[in-house]
Parts: structure tokens; sequence; C-alpha cells
């Protein structure tokens, strides 16, 4: 499939690289109105003067195209998928699937009137672990599950639009976690209660620490701690996680799965889990999963409409945050 990525910053051209490495897609044009960020993707890429373009309309009156990459600001994104529907054109867009819930909302309202598949590229749950734990639980590893913690504390979002935007950890960083868990749990969340700041020596203008805490279905309770100006010892971008269910608890440390059990005595064990061998992760897993779903004409994972429900998870938690009080998911897609 012929693809045109749009927005060549430090993300986009992490794109530009994934799609000349996968021989699914060709890779026929890029956009950016910045001439310093076209003038690298031909220099580090090898892609023609004709191939970059200032505007993604520029690019479609000039180049033949099956579907669109779209690597802009969340600010931006309704304004591609508007242009890339309209054209009949597939849409896989980076996340934030919107700047906010409303923006969102229209755009997966948009994908769902045009027909053509748009999937938000959350590509943390295509990785191993995630992946290897969704199993071990389906399978009922753990038994009842009941209570999860997630914590991820880095020097995250050095600049760009990450130093300006409100609540940029939760709309940026947290939303991989968010429908990470979603994924792993096979389960959505109900309700939330959060509680964000800032640390005194952060480079943010918005907060970007916070404490979580949802209730999914079945009455799992997770909690989630972050620190996006952490200056201390880094954790996994993944998070490190622990699940707690009655046969024991699962662990992610520093990219590891670690099973534990302290009670019975004599089940007492701490060891780590092989990881299930993927013939893709990440970004490469995302662009084989849409490009599959396209040629299928079946919904993708993380489909616009199945993102919402991470989106309330992101935007419940800031109304939260705003009112000082728990918020009732289900109160986002009434409104």
């Amino acid at each position: 499939m012929r693809c045109v990525v749009v927005g060549l910053g430090g993300r986009g051209q992490h794109w530009v690289q994934v799609c000349k490495e996968m021989d699914i897609v060709t890779l026929v044009a890029g956009v950016d109105p910045v001439e310093q960020r076209r003038d690298e993707v031909k220099a580090k890429f090898g892609l023609k003067d004709e191939q970059l373009f200032s505007s993604l309309e520029e690019a479609l009156k000039a180049v033949e195209v099956d579907f669109v990459l779209d690597v802009t600001p969340p600010s931006v994104r309704e304004k591609i998928a508007e242009i890339s529907l309209s054209h009949g054109l597939p849409v896989l867009a980076e996340k934030a699937m919107g700047e906010s819930w409303e923006m969102a909302k229209r755009i997966a309202a948009m994908a769902k009137s045009s027909g053509l598949t748009y999937m938000v590229a959350q590509n943390y749950r295509f990785g191993a672990l995630p992946r290897t734990t969704r199993r071990l639980l389906d399978e009922g590893f753990l038994g009842v599950i009941n209570t999860v913690v997630v914590g991820f504390h880095r020097p995250w979002g050095m600049g760009a639009h990450y130093v300006e935007i409100p609540y940029a950890l939760l709309i940026e960083m947290a939303v991989h976690h968010f429908d990470t868990l979603r994924y792993v749990l096979n389960r959505d969340a109900v309700r939330v209660w959060a509680h964000t700041w800032n640390a005194p020596w952060g480079w943010h203008k918005g907060d970007v620490g916070h404490t979580v805490v949802f209730e999914f279905q079945d009455g799992i309770m997770v909690t989630h701690h972050a620190l996006g100006c952490s200056v201390g010892k880094a954790d996994h971008w993944q998070g490190e996680w622990r699940i707690e269910g009655e046969k024991g608890s699962l662990t992610w440390e520093d990219g590891k799965l670690v099973y534990g059990r302290s009670l019975p005595p004599e089940q007492a064990t701490v060891q780590e889990l092989p990881l299930d061998p993927l013939p893709f992760v990440d970004t490469k897993a995302v662009l084989v999963e849409f490009v599959s779903a396209v040629k299928e004409k079946r919904e993708p994972e993380c489909s616009a409409q199945d993102n919402l429900k991470t989106l309330a998870m992101v935007f419940g938690a800031i109304e939260s945050a705003k009112r000082k009080q728990w918020v009732e998911l289900a109160e986002l897609f009434e409104a």
C-alpha cells in the first residue's frame, strides 16, 4: 500500500524509517510545513524533492496514495482526518486522536460515517510484555484479578508542544498506559478519580505529576502514579506494573515479566517468565494490523471507535482533577 507520512519531526521520521523497512507499504510522499524537516528527510532517507510537500492537499494532487499516516500534533488531527477521509483514504494516526474529548468524538464520528478505516497507533499494547500478560490472564494464570498499580517516572517531554499544553503527560504519555490497561485486563474503565500537580523543578507549563485511580469492570481497582519531570532513576517506557490476583502477582520490572507468590508458604516463589515470541512489535506491529484490517475489510485494534474508550480515561481523569471528585466515564459519552 502506498503511504504519505504527514508530519516529519522526530516521531514522523521514526515512521518514515518503519515504512522504509516494511515491504507491506511503499512510502511515496512526506508532508511538513517546515522546510528544514523536509530537507532532513531528504538527506536521511533519500526522498526526492518531488516526494516532499508543505501540505497534505498539495501532496494528494501530485501523488497517488492508498492511506495517510498522520504524525502531526493532536491539535491538527481533525484537519488531517477531514482531508484524508474526504479523499477516500484510510488513516493511521498517532495518538492522541485529538487535543480534546470533543475533537476526538468528532473524528470518530467522521470515520464511522465514511466507512473507512481509522486506526490510532497505540503501539504500547503491541509489545511482548502486554501480549504475554494478556494471554496469561485470559488463561486464568492469576485467578481472580483485583488490584493493579502502575508507576511511571521519567524526564519526559523535553520540548515541542509537550512543555506547553496542559496535562501533557496524561494526554501524550499516560494514554499509552491507559490503553494498555484496557488491553491487558480485557476490560474497560468505569469511573475515575485523579489529582495532578507539578514538581518545583519541572520544565512543563502544565501538570505532569499525577495519581489516577480507576475502577474497571468487575471491580478491578487500578492506580497510575506518574511524574514526567523526574530526574531520578527512569522507569521503563511501558511503566512498572504490579497485577495482584488470588494466585499471586505479575510484575513488570524494567521490561521483564516476573511472577511472585508468598502464600501458602509451600508455593512461595519469585521467577522471571519468558515473553511470547512475536513476528513484529511496537510500531511495526501497528502497521501490520492496520494494513491487514484495510485489506480484510475489518475493524482494527485501536479503531477510532474503540480508542474513544481509552481517551475517556484520559479526559475523564482531567475532568476529575478539575472537579476534585470521582467522574463516571459514561458521562463523557452522554454529553
